[in-house]
């Protein structure tokens, strides 16, 4: 049985987060798996199969300055890790320093690292030297996107075909169980929009939007589900633009489910994406999407066979608001469509493991 080691940061909840769990769920009675995490925290620490060893790097401060600021501390305490685990495959699963860790390592093991976001738009959190010393050392690069290893490959000039896309799965047997939960029914025609509340998801646009409709008389609700550092700026908006009675500020809920299948209309506002997981879980429940047109979304749309792409732009994404609201759209063929939807799970998860047996 290999056994693999996934680099990451966090268990707090995100989209490469819930995606790593899965992983590590999928591929345990196949591997051994430890995960390496900077801090064992987050809500996601529950979903961690008890058979998974988790290692955590930042225990105290006296520990992790020197780990932080001294490269070869770093690389001492990374492959001290890597010969005491003595591990045939190390993931980088986050971009970014979670890729340098597993570039550190000197042992001649399989080195992986995933780009989950579009680097055009998205800073990794390392020097362009650090990005290229540490990638070259990879033996396999994944993107979660066509359009996220285009921008990769051009912005750091990598050879595409060192770089492979690998689409994120998604737990299709837990959420369509999680989505039975009861809960209130909707009174008005009501959009969803589930994501931490980070400035790239752009939640506030959702506000603003609720307060155009309001005034233009529309009968709607708009539901927001999540937390983030953008949280206290997201409410004192709702405030500003008095809007309480059509934005309702759900907070984290840890089972989304049941609010995204209550849905009229699932809606993504970010600014970039490397592949939304609230977008696949809303098409996985049958709903359709309205999102901006972020890394991503064209592929699980096909060309708007299973959504509805806007520009990432606040007044187009208004407009398409309006146009479901005043039936201008037939949302009724796109569910049509969404029929025959197939998450394509079971594919990822052969590339996967052909990935980790190569």
């Amino acid at each position: 049985m290999k056994k693999i080691i996934f680099f990451g940061y966090t268990l707090e909840v995100g989209g490469a987060e819930k995606v790593l769990c899965d992983y590590i769920n999928i591929l345990k009675d196949k591997y051994k798996i430890d995960l390496c995490l900077l801090q064992n925290i987050g809500e996601f620490k529950k979903d961690i199969p008890k058979s998974v060893n988790i290692i955590e790097l930042r225990k105290g401060n006296l520990t992790y300055i020197p780990f932080r600021y001294f490269s070869f501390w770093r690389k001492y305490v990374i492959n001290k890790i890597v010969k005491k685990g003595n591990y045939d495959v190390a993931i980088g699963f986050l971009e970014g320093r979670s890729a340098t860790w597993v570039a550190d390592i000197n042992k001649n093991i399989k080195k992986i690292a995933f780009i989950h976001n579009d680097v055009n738009k998205f800073d990794i959190g390392i020097s362009e030297k650090e990005i290229l010393d540490t990638y070259n050392k990879i033996d396999k690069i994944i993107t979660v996107s066509e359009v996220a290893k285009e921008s990769f490959c051009k912005k750091y000039n990598f050879k595409k075909e060192n770089v492979q896309v690998l689409y994120n799965l998604i737990d299709e047997k837990n959420i369509l169980e999680k989505s039975k939960e009861n809960i209130e029914k909707n009174e008005v025609f009501t959009f969803v929009n589930v994501g931490k509340m980070r400035k790239q998801k752009r939640q506030d646009r959702l506000v603003e939007i609720a307060r155009d409709l309001k005034k233009e008389g529309y009968k709607f609700k708009i539901q927001i589900i999540g937390n983030g550092p953008e949280e206290n700026n997201i409410k004192n908006l709702v405030k500003e633009y008095n809007v309480q009675d059509v934005v309702d500020l759900k907070g984290l809920q840890l089972n989304p489910y049941p609010y995204i299948k209550n849905a009229d209309v699932v809606v993504v506002s970010s600014d970039f994406e490397g592949y939304s997981i609230a977008i696949k879980e809303a098409l996985l429940l049958k709903k359709v999407v309205i999102s901006t047109d972020v890394s991503g979304v064209k592929e699980m749309f096909e060309a708007g066979k299973y959504g509805i792409i806007t520009k990432v732009d606040t007044e187009d994404l208004k407009n398409k608001m309006k146009e479901v609201l005043d039936k201008k759209i037939d949302l009724k063929n796109i569910e049509k469509n969404l029929e025959d939807f197939d998450c394509g799970n079971q594919k990822i998860i052969e590339r996967l493991e052909m990935i980790l047996d190569d």
